[in-house]
């Protein structure tokens, strides 16, 4: 599950979820003719934010939190090999992994990555990422 730091409640976009699609709370999503949620492999500048509330309707409004100049935290993939992170690792881009409908940081990978690790807390088994601006769809 993806947690703006620092929300902005003032900031929000309104988008639409994609024909028979749904959003879950805390979701990265992409545009693919409405709000979709960001498989594992993403590739292009189609991220959009994070889904503040369930929206289960297809075809209906959805909130998000904007992931440009956001700084998300981020729960470590429990299956990964490696689950912890060092001051080494800071500023790398990692992948993510989806299982189920539950999005992690995936510590294993930093092929196609775009979550830009700036922070950390090993003992809560989380990152604080940025979002690769070159994948973000909007800059507002």
């Amino acid at each position: 599950m993806f947690r703006p730091t620092n929300p902005n409640p003032k900031r929000f976009l309104r988008w639409y979820t994609a024909d028979a699609n749904e959003c879950y709370r805390g979701v990265l999503v992409k545009s693919n003719s409405g709000a979709d949620p960001v498989a594992a492999t993403h590739t292009g500048q189609t991220i959009l934010g994070v889904v503040v509330e369930d929206q289960l309707t297809a075809d209906a409004e959805v909130l998000l939190h904007p992931a440009v100049g956001e700084i998300f935290e981020i729960d470590i993939d429990p299956t990964a090999t490696k689950q912890t992170f060092a001051v080494t690792d800071l500023g790398t881009a990692y992948d993510m992994v989806v299982i189920g409908t539950e999005q992690f940081i995936d510590p294993d990978d930093t092929n196609g990555g775009f979550l830009f690790l700036v922070g950390y807390d090993n003992d809560r088994g989380v990152a604080y990422v940025a979002i690769d601006a070159a994948d973000i769809l909007l800059n507002v």
